[in-house]
């Protein structure tokens, strides 16, 4: 397993509970439904502007999570991430060791 940064923006117009649902089938994704799997840590950035409109949006709600995950799951879940209709953009990056 390798440590990694994936960090999701999110629609601004949902409710608390929408994103909360969200950010747990986000979190599911990160651990693979292995409950032994390390937890990711999710820092929550809050709303933010934007520097451009994504899909006639001004601002964003930003998380970033720290997770260990194998490789050959990335494809897979940036994949999950683009059939999410609330999630604007995501990025996952390789953390340097």
């Amino acid at each position: 397993m390798r440590e990694y940064e994936v960090t999701v923006l999110l629609q601004p117009k949902l409710d608390d509970e929408a994103q909360n649902e969200l950010l747990e089938r986000i979190t599911g994704l990160l651990t693979h439904g292995d409950e032994e799997a390390d937890q990711p840590v999710a820092h929550h950035w809050g709303r933010r502007n934007l520097a451009y409109l994504i899909n006639d949006q001004k601002e964003g709600y930003y998380v970033h999570f720290e997770a260990k995950l194998e490789p050959g799951r990335i494809a897979q879940m940036e994949r999950d991430f683009i059939y999410m209709d609330d999630v604007l953009r995501h990025l996952v990056v390789r953390k340097e060791s």
